[in-house]
């Protein structure tokens, strides 16, 4: 019977083609989660209009290989003032986003609506959005901190 010797360094060359490397705790992608978040776009926000609160809004991406019902999923602002419930039986397809807008709308796959009509949601000196699930367990959160172009990459 012959026996197989390797160097230490091979050992650890074949280690590492097998063990994967475990990154940091909680780095996992969440199955839901904001994209682009325009807290402040560019421009005056008065007179308000719903094209100025259209411009204002947050990005949901679905990032499994599966639809998603987000029936009872809601978003939220720092201070909850505003809460966003996804309406019965919308669904996210896989690898698929929508965006969330502030004002006024018709919803579809890719576009929903706050329905806003004199109010913003995000606030221009900062803010946070937090999605949760159906069961009111966090999913996914960003902070929007002033940017000149008035939005973040969540």
């Amino acid at each position: 019977m012959r026996r197989l010797t390797l160097s230490a360094a091979a050992a650890t060359a074949a280690l590492a083609v097998v063990l994967p490397v475990a990154g940091p705790a909680g780095a996992a992608t969440p199955p839901l989660k904001f994209g682009t978040f325009r807290a402040d776009p560019a421009g005056n926000d008065l007179p308000m209009s719903t094209a100025k609160l259209n411009a204002e809004f947050i990005v949901v991406t679905n990032t499994t290989s599966r639809a998603i019902v987000l029936t009872g999923y809601k978003v939220y602002d720092a201070g909850r003032k505003h809460t966003y419930a996804f309406p019965k039986g919308y669904t996210l397809g896989a690898r698929k986003s929508v965006t969330l807008r502030t004002g006024s709308g018709r919803t579809t796959a890719t576009n929903a609506y706050w329905g806003k009509t004199n109010t913003y949601v995000w606030n221009n000196t900062g803010d946070a959005a937090t999605l949760i699930n159906a069961r009111g367990a966090k999913v996914h959160a960003c902070t929007y901190k002033p940017v000149s172009s008035g939005t973040k990459a969540c």
